[in-house]
């Protein structure tokens, strides 16, 4: 599979995985549809994204995105769709963004979410 590069540290080294849910454990069809999720991570700087596909019967889309798995608090964002089409701005009908459980503006996610990254950044490049 292809490298990405990543948005942290600029390296061609963002590697994505794909999830694959046991059959025993597919409770996660809760909007009646299908889920498809991946793993983004960096081999570099550890920058690192869980990406959260659900798709329901009338062909509507959320994709949750958790940054940074494994660091507190949890960072999370949500992209409501119409359709399941790759996610680009003109697609999205709405999103929103969470800081652990509590609902934020953007520009305040966005602003952890830097602080975060420039962290690891300045950690792999010491």
């Amino acid at each position: 599979m292809e490298k990405l590069t990543c948005k942290t540290c600029g390296c061609q080294s963002l590697q994505p995985m794909q999830v694959v849910l046991d059959d025993e454990d597919d409770d996660l069809s809760l909007l009646g549809g299908e889920q498809e999720s991946r793993f983004y991570s960096c081999q570099v700087c550890g920058d690192n994204w869980l990406s959260v596909k659900e798709k329901t019967t009338d062909g509507a889309c959320t994709i949750t995105f958790v940054h940074q798995m494994g660091t507190a608090p949890v960072l999370k964002r949500i992209a409501h769709m119409d359709n399941a089409i790759v996610v680009e701005t003109d697609n999205v009908d709405e999103w929103e963004y969470y800081v652990d459980e509590e609902r934020v503006d953007e520009s305040d996610w966005r602003e952890e979410l830097s602080d975060r990254r420039d962290l690891l950044r300045a950690t792999c490049t010491n």
